[in-house]
């Protein structure tokens, strides 16, 4: 058989259009860049207003509670006086509830009671803190953590009070903290002695449900 010549140069013209398709590299697969993690920011306990209608900022910084007065950072002082109620409020992020009680320890003139959840300071209206009083009866308040000088917050065990120096009180339901004499008074548990002022723990069983301050030997609480 004869090939002609268009023939035969479309032949050769196929096999070099064939071989050209063949010798190119496949493309390589596209990849598509991860998107970056999404952030989610940690929720702040919600702004109160002070008194005065101002906004107040929150944390979750432990509260220190003591005889004299309270801490929630370093260096700071938190007065058992309603003339603190802002710095309260600032310091916890959130205003207390205000209700008329009579005072402590028998104490004369007006007290007002300021309240958290779980948390109330009771204050003389005179902007002093003569008979001022704390009862805690919830591990935070607001959020913060609430812990005596030691260390010691409501769901603590007895051992471990007792390891930071806590004492027993009138029977096993009680312990004693920061225990300090009360010049002027007399003790009705030690007679004859001058009476003595301290950090109360109530306990049930032996885990810590409240916290009252100052408590004493000399009248009632």
């Amino acid at each position: 058989m004869r090939w002609t010549i268009p023939f035969l140069a479309a032949t050769v013209a196929s096999v070099l259009v064939l071989s050209a398709c063949a010798s190119q590299p496949a493309p390589e697969p596209t990849t598509t860049e991860a998107a970056p993690p999404t952030f989610t920011p940690t929720v702040k306990p919600t702004p109160a207003e002070s008194s005065t209608g101002q906004e107040v900022p929150a944390s979750d910084a432990v509260l220190i509670l003591d005889l004299d007065g309270a801490s929630i950072a370093a260096g700071s002082t938190l007065e058992y006086s309603i003339t603190a109620v802002d710095a309260w409020s600032v310091a916890l992020g959130v205003a207390p509830s205000r209700s008329a009680v009579q005072g402590p320890y028998g104490e004369t003139g007006t007290f007002t009671a300021l309240g958290w959840s779980g948390f109330t300071l009771t204050v003389p209206d005179d902007g002093s803190t003569r008979g001022a009083s704390v009862r805690v009866s919830t591990p935070t308040v607001a959020g913060h953590p609430v812990v005596t000088s030691g260390g010691v917050g409501v769901g603590s065990t007895r051992a471990e009070a007792v390891a930071v120096g806590a004492t027993e009180g009138f029977d096993s339901s009680e312990l004693r903290m920061d225990t300090r004499d009360a010049p002027g008074t007399q003790s009705s548990q030690r007679p004859g002695e001058v009476g003595r002022e301290y950090v109360k723990l109530v306990l049930e069983g032996d885990s810590v449900v409240q916290i009252i301050l100052p408590a004493n030997d000399f009248g009632d609480i």
